[in-house]
């Protein structure tokens, strides 16, 4: 069984960064993030236009953590005290031991290490206190920096599922990556 017992809400701090729960007081940093076209290119959502689609997407994360279907960081760059993007493990399949992870980062933040080194901190509390055995991600084709990422974190490329999502009303194909405890556990 993944053990999803998310309260008290589960801080996780890396060298640079600490991830939290996203509140109310992060909306316009949230915002700014979420409306770049650019970071929503290969996302399900279109780019947000206003503060209050970004108190939804808040008050979505806070739902679905309480349902637990799905748990969503907050992103701090501990440097500034800013939220910097989001990272999120759902999609539980307690009999596999199977969640998969998806992120988004601020574009003035790409290319520093900041998704790399948030996921590996959420890669290792899936590992170390879920329970999980798989972690799987699947990115948009074209998307070769998550690809990038990903490779980064030892994820093995296993191949396209076809028209596996519906990203802004259209099917897309999507890269299917995952690692598995027992290739983590070589790497650690």
């Amino acid at each position: 069984m993944i053990n999803k017992s998310f309260v008290p809400f589960p801080i996780l701090e890396t060298n640079r960064l600490l991830l939290r729960l996203v509140e109310d007081s992060d909306v316009e940093q949230l915002y700014e993030v979420l409306s770049d076209a650019e970071v929503a290119k290969f996302d399900y959502f279109h780019p947000l236009t206003s503060i209050e689609q970004a108190l939804k997407f808040i008050a979505r994360f806070k739902n679905e953590l309480e349902d637990n279907e799905e748990i969503t960081w907050g992103i701090i760059l501990k440097e500034t005290n800013k939220l910097i993007g989001t990272c999120n493990m759902g999609s539980f399949d307690d009999g596999a031991r199977r969640a998969e992870i998806g992120y988004d980062i601020a574009q003035s933040k790409w290319g520093k290490g900041y998704a790399t080194e948030a996921l590996g901190a959420v890669i290792e509390y899936g590992f170390k206190t879920m329970n999980l055995n798989r972690i799987e991600a699947t990115i948009t084709p074209g998307n070769d920096a998550s690809v990038k990422v990903l490779t980064k974190l030892n994820f093995v490329h296993e191949g396209i599922v076809r028209e596996r999502d519906l990203i802004k009303g259209k099917l897309e194909d999507g890269i299917m990556m995952s690692i598995l405890k027992r290739d983590y556990e070589i790497i650690i």
